[in-house]
């Protein structure tokens, strides 16, 4: 094995192909799969094969090889949108997600290539902090660049184990960078054969061991809520005479409901916008008492928004996140038209914006977030502190039987820890789930299944202390190292 491997490292081309093996097989670490233990691993050989590397050119394509597999292996379930409801051929589906893998790949992986540049004479735990901080900014350029990318982050896989305490402290980047410094510290151990400190790397993994937290959070200010999980075939939803059948699916879960105080219905179920007179004859088959929150379309100064909205009120919360080629085709007047998959209906949607007003039932405080919404941790500080839950809508049918909607729950999860908030989860065809505020799912109804969820929610008025303060905590670190290196080498 250790000879094959010698040949491997080699053959340059052989090499890359092994890096981006290593990346791929990151995924494995995140739901459905949660092979945690491996992520400190493919990490360290992202950080060990960039510093072992012949130059800073050599260093560049062997972190883009790795980041390669790790996008594509990663986000590879979106074939599954692109060649099954996108009715694209299989080969061009093919293409699009290569085309992605290397545009992700080069523009969030790749330039950590330029570390190569820094010359550190420090030690093993100053190169550590450095090499975690360098990666941790180029995880929050995710969050800015591109339209915004936050999934796959490495503090996810903390969810379940010893590791997940740090979230509602640090958050998912916090542990993100916590992972990061180990990882370096195990490349970094092997580059130099220091054995103390591989071993301090070594040690860290225990963290991974499985963790349940056993408090539970009881109030007596709760909702009785029922989740609506309508399982329609997407690929009818606007064709004629589709309306009547997808109301009467609706309608027929809801009126089973009459127990609930508040029904969820999924993002998006209706082939109409709410302006439209078939959305008020629907509201009026509605009994009084029951009070729906639903996903909608909304027409507001002259465009089109994805919203969700208390049925029969003025309250609506328009999506601030668009997915790229979904609900917006970026650089359109390239891509529209090229391929039938970036002429979806409703994909010239307009984002809602910065600022909303939190959805008011009762004496609670709801902050909606719409399917990819859920993924942006830090656009909702100041909502989020106010809210007392959060609803997250979504149709995740698009993605098949994929792995796909398992990393949007786990990200679901990872959020309700973070923000100490329990979440209600719908979706058109799964995974519906209410969560509680320690990432603990409550209720569920499996995917592909045709039902409502019934269970009950609790008010959280006590704010994270990630939500306070923790949020600020790994990008001021970040800069700080950075600023050091910057410092000690400009009096080199």
């Amino acid at each position: 094995m250790a000879l094959q491997l010698k040949q491997i490292y080699k053959s340059s081309f052989a090499f890359y192909i092994f890096l981006g093996l290593v990346g791929g097989l990151s995924t494995l670490a995140f739901s459905p799969f949660n092979i945690k233990l491996i992520i400190p691993f493919t990490l360290s050989a992202l950080i060990y094969s960039t510093f072992n590397s012949r130059n800073v050119f050599d260093a560049c394509k062997r972190a883009f090889s790795w980041g390669l597999g790790y996008w594509i292996c990663g986000t590879g379930w979106l074939i599954v949108s692109i060649h099954y409801y996108g009715n694209t051929n299989i080969i061009i589906a093919s293409i699009i997600i290569l085309l992605m893998g290397i545009l992700l790949s080069g523009v969030f992986i790749a330039p950590f290539a330029l570390a190569r540049f820094i010359q550190f004479n420090q030690n093993i735990f100053f190169k550590s902090l450095a090499i975690a901080s360098i990666l941790i900014i180029l995880e929050f350029s995710r969050f800015l660049l591109l339209g915004g990318f936050p999934w796959l982050l490495p503090g996810l896989v903390f969810m379940d184990t010893l590791g997940q305490t740090t979230i509602p402290i640090f958050g998912v980047y916090g542990a993100s960078y916590i992972i990061y410094f180990f990882s370096s510290l195990i490349a970094f151990s092997l580059i130099e054969k220091k054995k103390n400190f591989l071993f301090l790397g070594i040690l860290f993994l225990l963290i991974f061991i499985p963790y349940q937290t056993n408090q539970k959070y009881e109030s007596n200010q709760g909702l009785n809520l029922s989740i609506i999980q309508p399982s329609l075939d997407p690929f009818k939803k606007y064709t004629a005479g589709s309306d009547v059948a997808i109301e009467d699916a609706l309608l027929d879960l809801t009126n089973k409901s009459n127990d609930a105080d508040l029904i969820i219905w999924p993002e998006s179920p209706l082939p109409y916008l709410n302006s439209d007179p078939r959305m008020t004859r629907l509201i009026s088959k509605l009994g009084e008492e029951q009070t729906i929150l639903s996903g909608s379309w909304q027409y507001q100064n002259n465009k089109l928004h994805n919203s969700m909205t208390i049925l029969g009120s003025d309250q609506t919360y328009l999506k601030r996140h668009l997915v790229p080629f979904g609900e917006y085709v970026p650089f359109e007047g390239i891509f529209r038209g090229l391929i039938e998959f970036f002429d979806m209906p409703m994909s010239s949607l307009s984002a809602g914006s910065a600022n909303q007003d939190l959805l008011q039932f009762r004496n609670f405080k709801i902050l909606g977030l719409i399917c990819f919404d859920i993924a942006f941790p830090l656009s909702y500080l100041k909502e989020v502190r106010k809210s007392d839950f959060i609803v997250n809508i979504s149709n995740d049918t698009w993605f098949g039987s994929s792995y796909g909607p398992y990393q949007h729950l786990q990200i679901v999860r990872a959020r309700a820890l973070e923000a100490n908030k329990w979440i209600a989860r719908g979706t058109s065809d799964g995974i519906s789930t209410i969560v509680d505020n320690n990432g603990t799912i409550v209720f569920l109804l499996e995917k592909g299944t045709r039902g409502s969820l019934v269970g009950s929610i609790q008010k959280t008025s006590k704010t994270s202390f990630f939500y306070k303060y923790g949020y600020l905590i790994s990008p001021i670190l970040s800069i700080i190292m950075l600023m050091t290196i910057l410092i000690l080498k400009l009096r080199k």
